[in-house]
């Protein structure tokens, strides 16, 4: 319980600090982190992006902690961000041109939640659909995250949908 609750304290720090976790994951704010499996395959014959991003395994921000301590990424929140029943999303890039990011966080600041994309280019628009936050990336990644699990989250690039 005491490394849950010094992940916990470590991570909102960080996250006050405009830092996330900087891997392809889920990071929650009580240091509960969600790898993911994600990657991307461009077909040359049809000019089509085919984006995958899922949940592959749990850990601890402890856990990452022990092997490696440069695991946060800077990250910058774009403009509208938005409020949702009590939590506030926020959306942006992280230090490199690749990477984007979309956090859930509580009226104080404390972060309920983070997902770190490495594939998606900075996140510039973000809106909900019933429970679902569709994030826009600035080359054409979005992501469909349901904002009560963002474990289920689906990704798709818009040229997917081109030819339908």
């Amino acid at each position: 319980m005491k490394a849950r609750m010094n992940d916990s304290k470590t991570i909102n720090q960080k996250w006050r600090e405009g830092f996330v976790v900087g891997y392809d994951c889920i990071a929650h704010g009580d240091g509960h982190i969600v790898f993911a499996n994600a990657y991307s395959l461009y077909d040359p014959n049809t000019h089509e992006t085919t984006l995958y991003w899922s949940p592959l395994c749990d850990t601890t921000l402890a856990s990452i902690l022990k092997y490696n301590d440069d695991v946060w990424t800077e990250v910058d929140i774009f403009r509208h961000p938005f409020e949702f029943e009590g939590q506030k999303i926020v959306f942006g890039d992280g230090g490199m041109g690749n990477e984007g990011y979309i956090a859930s966080v509580t009226p104080d600041n404390d972060l309920n939640w983070s997902l770190f994309f490495t594939n998606s280019n900075p996140i510039m628009r973000a809106e909900m659909q019933g429970r679902t936050i569709i994030a826009h990336g600035e080359t054409g990644f979005i992501a469909h995250i349901n904002i009560d699990n963002p474990a289920d989250i689906s990704v798709t690039h818009e040229n997917a949908r081109k030819d339908m």
